[in-house]
């Protein structure tokens, strides 16, 4: 089954194409299909859909690891508040 990487880039002349990100699972001779970036207005639907499909791929360890660093970072709470002290 054939592979295909999307990359977003600009064309910098008519022959070249600076890419966004580097391309390092192919090499050799790749066929290129340009086409015009639509700009996405902030908080479109679109737009939050295609930030959703740019996430990376997971692996389970990454997912623990992060639960592990959120955990590791939380700070102790405080069951009273400000205005429960008298004097204040």
């Amino acid at each position: 089954m054939e592979r295909a990487v999307v990359v977003r880039g600009r064309l910098s002349d008519p022959n070249h194409i600076d890419l966004d990100e580097p391309v390092s699972d192919i090499c050799g001779a790749v066929e290129v299909t340009l086409r015009p970036v639509q700009e996405l207005a902030v908080g479109s639907p679109t737009a939050v859909l295609h930030a959703m499909r740019a996430l990376p791929d997971l692996e389970a360890g990454d997912v623990d690891e992060l639960e592990r660093m959120i955990e590791e970072g939380k700070l102790p709470t405080q069951s009273e508040g400000l205005f429960d002290r008298e004097g204040v």
